[in-house]
């Protein structure tokens, strides 16, 4: 009886251990899915980054400079939005390396192994810039003085024409800072660029009046007749003129009743006036 039970449990072991490795390599099967899964799972998204990428901003963040390509809406966006760094001044490059876009990942709490990352081991980056078109700042300085005096400075000489310079892309404007100084000859005037409403550059032009032949009105010595504007009234005084002067010129005038000297300016022939 015992040798007929031996026999039987020996013709089952083969039976037995076709089962056991049928069962192994089964489990082994379920293993390898698995793992077949977690890396599909694992690609959350392809990150795709060219060698030269142009950006705009003073920042730039990992959706300007790269293609994303997810199933899942949240994790694109929220890839989109890290930020990388600082972008180069407008015109200018900068390198960016794969090493750093790896920190920048594990710094928003993902692992890089989670990604497709298609991307040279640097890059660079690049932003876009505008170029301040020096003429048409010259021409709005121009214009400017003319609305603040009522004179004409298109003979004026520019002393220091702007230096061309690049600016960020956007919306640009031109806009006076202060008030122009003006003076018969000379005219400073301080011009300001703004791009999207922030002050990108600051010019301070300097303009020369044309040298002409002048016909003195008032020579220095003369007696004249000064005009003081006070508050809306005028009193006339006589002074003395203690330099020479064209029309429109200013000179400086004595006056003896007060024993001080006055700005006056030149109106005509013996004729100066003084505005308190």
């Amino acid at each position: 009886m015992r040798i007929l039970w031996a026999a039987v449990l020996i013709g089952m072991a083969p039976a037995l251990l076709m089962e056991e490795q049928r069962g192994g390599t089964s489990a082994e099967k379920t293993i390898s899915d698995g793992r077949s899964r977690s890396h599909e799972r694992a690609a959350l998204a392809t990150i795709r980054i060219p060698e030269t990428v142009f950006v705009a901003s003073e920042r730039f963040r990992l959706g300007e400079i790269a293609t994303l390509e997810s199933e899942d809406v949240e994790i694109t966006q929220r890839l989109a939005q890290i930020e990388l760094g600082a972008s180069p001044v407008p015109g200018y490059k900068r390198t960016f390396t794969r090493s750093q876009l790896l920190t920048r990942l594990r710094q928003h709490g993902f692992q890089p192994d989670q990604f497709r990352i298609e991307m040279s081991e640097t890059i660079q980056i690049e932003r876009r810039a505008q170029p301040l078109q020096t003429e048409t700042l010259e021409q709005f300085a121009r214009e400017q003085l003319r609305l603040h005096t009522g004179a004409d400075f298109s003979e004026w000489k520019l002393e220091n024409p702007p230096t061309p310079f690049a600016l960020p892309e956007g919306s640009l404007e031109y806009a006076v800072e202060g008030t122009p100084r003006v003076t018969n000859t000379f005219a400073q005037i301080e011009v300001v660029a703004r791009v999207e409403g922030q002050v990108r550059a600051r010019y301070l032009l300097r303009f020369r009046a044309p040298a002409q032949a002048r016909t003195p009105l008032v020579r220095t010595g003369e007696v004249v007749r000064v005009c003081v504007k006070v508050e809306g009234l005028v009193v006339e005084v006589t002074g003395q003129a203690r330099t020479s002067g064209g029309e429109g010129e200013f000179i400086q005038v004595y006056i003896p009743d007060t024993q001080k000297t006055l700005r006056a300016r030149v109106v005509e022939k013996g004729i100066v006036e003084v505005t308190l």
